[in-house]
């Protein structure tokens, strides 16, 4: 099987950026210049696609209530280029409001701690307010969409 047939039913599985496939070719063991071709051929094609797949990416982290700061970080990982990134998140058709996203999963977060707000001393609401900025903030929101999130859930 040479390097294009490889890289199709590595495609056939669930898309990839270019160099998702351009990495999974050479650790396959293929040269990198037949690798290279096979990507080049492949995204003149159209099976691979880094600005289509950062769109879908996207709408898949918002979906699973992620923040526009780790998508980003995610794709730059995936080896999308920052201009490509940038001009994906600009073209979505339905961007979430991350600040509202934010405060429904701060409150959800309140919710869980299991203690009335009313009852709870300054402390307990510091280290509440804290303990949702620190999950906000995994969960790749920027940091004053996390205080300001948990500003407005530990009232």
């Amino acid at each position: 099987m040479n390097a294009l047939e490889k890289a199709t039913a590595y495609l056939n599985m669930k898309p990839h950026t270019a160099k998702e496939v351009l990495d999974y070719l050479l650790r396959k063991g293929y040269e990198a210049d037949e690798s290279e071709e096979a990507v080049k051929q492949l995204s003149e094609y159209g099976y691979i696609d880094d600005y289509a797949y950062a769109k879908m990416y996207f709408e898949y982290g918002f979906e699973k209530g992620r923040g526009k700061d780790r998508i980003s970080r995610e794709l730059a990982g995936k080896g999308i280029s920052r201009d490509v990134i940038d001009q994906a998140y600009s073209e979505l058709d339905d961007v979430p409001d991350e600040h509202e996203m934010a405060r429904e999963i701060a409150l959800q977060i309140a919710a869980e701690s299991g203690s009335e707000l009313s009852e709870m001393t300054y402390e307990e609401k510091q280290k509440l307010q804290a303990k949702i900025v620190r999950r906000l903030a995994s969960r790749g929101f920027s940091g004053s969409v996390c205080y300001s999130a948990a500003k407005e859930a530990v009232k």
